[in-house]
């Protein structure tokens, strides 16, 4: 059989399947709950969709911190927080603001039994690489050699049957055409929750637990460090360490969602709508 009717055979066939898991589950907003017609090809409703808090302005280089219309950027390199820090990582970039329809997208992604929330990958990697394509985005994802996912421990896949980042990892792989490693970055230690640690707390928290398995792979070469949400940069910076030690001429990160726990947004720094 031809590939392009192989091709079509597969489309047909997984669409069937998704049919049939329509009336098994039918379709909710994953960012509201609210019920969506069977066979629905958008992923949220119209009203969170119009909702979605995506990145649309500047943003600090370093750590894709959004910045308002009169807040100084330093020449375009760095917001005055990243002044007074020492990153690894030189550059970075966010679809959107980790509140609203879009953290609860996530959460949903992450949290939800597999098979009914596989499908959100591919959205939340579209966000991404349309956010890494915008107008003003600095992190020049064209000179990225390879994608590497910040990784989850084995226990951690265990628990929710899969490794989440390492899915919209794959799925933006394939959007951007840029090859992806899997498995070669590693969790060797299962560390406690980030969320409500102080940054300090949170480097400490994830010091030395990321190893590279395989150096040779990845030596002399511009990584994209792909996670789903950043906050404080703690994690992304020890992973960033850890590539460095093998090696790697540059970590760039690019993330699903920036938090700003601690931080008031300026005004003007995101657009609501996506």
């Amino acid at each position: 059989m031809p590939e392009r009717a192989l091709d079509r055979v597969v489309r047909g066939i997984r669409s069937l399947s998704g049919a049939a898991l329509d009336l098994v589950w039918p379709p909710v907003c994953p960012a509201c709950g609210a019920g969506m017609a069977p066979g629905c090809r958008e992923r949220l409703c119209a009203e969170c969709r119009s909702e979605l808090p995506l990145i649309s302005g500047r943003a600090c280089r370093r750590c894709a911190m959004p910045l308002g219309p009169f807040e100084e950027d330093n020449g375009g390199r760095y917001c005055v927080d990243c002044g007074n820090k020492s990153l690894v990582f030189r550059r970075a970039a966010c679809a959107g603001l980790y509140e609203g329809p879009l953290a609860e997208t996530i959460k949903s992604f992450k949290y939800t039994p597999r098979a009914r929330c596989m499908h959100l990958a591919a959205y939340l990697a579209e966000l991404l690489a349309a956010s890494l394509n915008r107008p003003g985005c600095g992190l020049e994802f064209s000179e990225v050699d390879v994608i590497v996912p910040v990784p989850a421990h084995r226990s951690r896949r265990r628990e929710r049957g899969f490794d989440s980042t390492a899915e919209i990892a794959r799925h933006l792989a394939r959007r951007l055409n840029i090859p992806l490693e899997l498995r070669n970055l590693v969790k060797t230690c299962s560390t406690r929750q980030q969320m409500g640690l102080a940054r300090a707390a949170r480097l400490e928290n994830v010091r030395d637990s990321f190893k590279v398995r395989r150096p040779r792979r990845l030596r002399n070469k511009v990584v994209l460090l792909v996670d789903d949400v950043m906050t404080t940069c703690a994690t992304a910076e020890e992973c960033a360490r850890t590539l460095r030690s093998a090696d790697v001429r540059e970590t760039r990160v690019a993330a699903v969602a920036r938090a700003v726990e601690g931080r008031t947004v300026p005004s003007g720094a995101a657009a609501v709508g996506g």
